[in-house]
């Protein structure tokens, strides 16, 4: 049997800047090397092959120097190594990538593919379940745990609520979560492979294709992500007065804006999708309602939410599609899309709803931007604005294709309502039967929902002792209040991943933001923009927080428990 890995060379997205005056992305001089995801990619190819006997090809498409992410892979062990490279395909979106690389897919007849769920530098996500879509494989994203049985394989896969576990079998495709493995260290006496690297253009591929004009989406132009808050330095005791106002106040604050449906439908017809979470669903019909109520559209929403968890979603129509299948939904929502033919669709950018987003686009030669923070209706275009290198830097992205699709973040929208019901249609749906559901195991009730929570205290690496951060945990469950962590902190297993804030993890909204031993770096900070107050608890003066923040206190974060522990007795 034989494995097909996919890597490709990133930047140091803590080393690149951005000149404001040219609006362009510096990146001269950038130290470049593996994306970590796909990293454990190639190590879990490995570990099958020593337990299996398979055989492990990797594969990269990129300039010349990316030779030395294949050069890593055989040092690492793998059987063979090939390195796209060719001018033609230069300028390649997220579908033109995926198409020429399916290409070559195609020729190998892999029996499993393997990919990071995505790319430090761009996060899109998008490319491995397009890639399978066009070679016609199953697909199944951040896979923590893959165990290959007589009668098929067995996946352990993350989700935003626990961890699904699923029986499929090959021929598959797989994205691997960083929980998979730890990738093994190459030792210094193993000799440089480059000679073995085998090099492959669009001649030797056989496909002539341009990768620029191939796109289905373009870059308009980028911004920095400003800042409009205005630090001011407080005390302990002031901190703690907010906390406790804050806390009285919970749940009693409804500032969501109530919206009249539209009845001129000239403009056209919109679409939102609804996928696992009511509150994201809700945020997405807002945004879209909002849109249509200054370009004359019909708003639709399609999804799996019971109805009954949507009431005051400010939608015309909802159609209900009885499933959890991602094979399945895909389907349904592309019957919808070709009947209803609308301007622009906007998903979640959730596990189901990025899978299914990029199924229909592999299918329908659809243009997609994963992960916006903001779209907007101009011209005609869906303009999409989505983080890129860490979330410091925007792109302003267009689609050259109809409708426009994109997965957009939870928490960027603020949710609105409407005392009109929508009108529901029933859609009934058989299962695809490309997997099988053998447990759900959800993570434990004892954390309050982030996208839910009116406070929350957010953990950063500055917070070193882990008994300490237990007792923030504790403090958090007692008082009903909202507890999550920079990824650091959810890496080193201190939190469950579904805690995690900021551009890897939830984009959250709360009132109150409490930042314990937090940087404050773009890829945290990203998930903050719509967060009212944030309070820094730091004992650096330097800490790019201390700049983000609305106020800062510079003390430990063992000072802040003594004064919770003093006045929460």
């Amino acid at each position: 049997m034989k494995i097909l890995v996919f890597v490709k060379q990133v930047p140091d997205v803590n080393k690149i800047s951005f000149d404001s005056s040219t609006g362009r992305i510096i990146r001269e001089n950038v130290p470049l090397s593996m994306n970590s995801f796909d990293r454990r990619a190639v190590e879990e190819a490995l570990r099958l092959k020593e337990k299996h006997g398979f055989t492990v090809e990797v594969v990269s498409m990129g300039p010349p120097q990316a030779i030395d992410v294949i050069n890593e892979s055989l040092r690492m062990g793998a059987d063979e190594g090939f390195l796209i490279t060719d001018r033609k395909y230069g300028g390649a979106d997220t579908w033109a990538t995926a198409y020429i690389l399916s290409h070559f897919a195609k020729q190998r007849e892999p029996d499993l593919m393997i990919g990071g769920k995505y790319s430090l530098d761009g996060e899109t996500s998008q490319v491995p379940p397009e890639i399978s879509n066009m070679c016609g494989y199953r697909f199944f994203s951040s896979i923590s745990k893959i165990e290959v049985q007589e009668n098929g394989v067995l996946l352990d896969q993350d989700y935003e609520h626990g961890i699904l576990k699923i029986k499929s079998s090959f021929p598959m495709m797989i994205s691997v979560s960083e929980k998979i493995n730890r990738a093994r260290k190459i030792e210094d006496s193993v000799p440089d492979m480059k000679e073995r690297v085998q090099i492959v253009d669009s001649g030797k591929l056989g496909l002539d294709f341009n990768g620029n004009s191939g796109s289905l989406t373009i870059v308009d132009g980028t911004e920095m992500l400003q800042s409009g808050r205005a630090p001011k330095n407080i005390t302990l005791d002031e901190a703690v007065d907010m906390l406790e106002s804050a806390m009285k106040h919970k749940g009693k604050k409804d500032s969501r804006e109530e919206i009249r449906l539209e009845t001129d439908f000239s403009g056209g017809t919109v679409m939102g999708i609804a996928l696992l979470d009511s509150n994201v669903s809700m945020e997405i019909a807002s945004e879209v309602s909002k849109l249509s109520r200054t370009n004359k559209f019909l708003t639709v929403m399609a999804g799996n939410v019971s109805p009954d968890k949507l009431k005051g979603m400010p939608v015309n129509h909802y159609y209900h599609i009885d499933s959890m299948d991602p094979f399945s939904l895909s389907m349904e929502i592309g019957k919808l899309i070709d009947q209803l033919k609308p301007e622009f669709v906007i998903f979640p950018s959730n596990s189901t709803g990025r899978d299914v987003a990029a199924f229909i686009a592999a299918e329908k030669k659809l243009g997609l931007t994963a992960d916006c923070v903001n779209i907007k209706y101009e011209n005609g275009n869906l303009v999409q604005f989505k983080p890129a290198f860490g979330g410091g830097i925007i792109a302003r992205i267009l689609s050259k294709t109809k409708p426009g699709m994109a997965t957009v973040r939870p928490g960027m929208f603020k949710q609105a309502f409407s005392r009109e019901e929508f009108q529901v249609h029933s859609i009934k749906t058989e299962p695809s039967g490309l997997y099988e559901t053998v447990s759900d195991e959800r993570i434990e009730e004892k954390y309050l929902p982030l996208n839910s929570a009116d406070i929350v205290i957010g953990i950063g690496r500055g917070v070193k002792s882990r008994s300490l951060v237990e007792s923030f945990v504790e403090f958090s469950i007692k008082y009903g209040i909202g507890i999550g962590g920079t990824r650091p902190v959810v890496d080193m297993h201190v939190l469950p991943r579904q805690q995690q804030i900021g551009i890897t993890g939830m984009a959250i909204s709360p009132e109150l933001y409490i930042a314990v031993g937090v940087s404050g770096m773009d890829n945290h900070m990203s998930g903050l923009r719509y967060a009212g107050n944030i309070i820094s608890i730091n004992n650096d003066p330097s800490a790019p927080i201390n700049r983000l923040a609305d106020y800062t206190i510079n003390c430990t974060a063992e000072d802040f428990m003594k004064i919770l522990e003093k006045r929460f007795v």
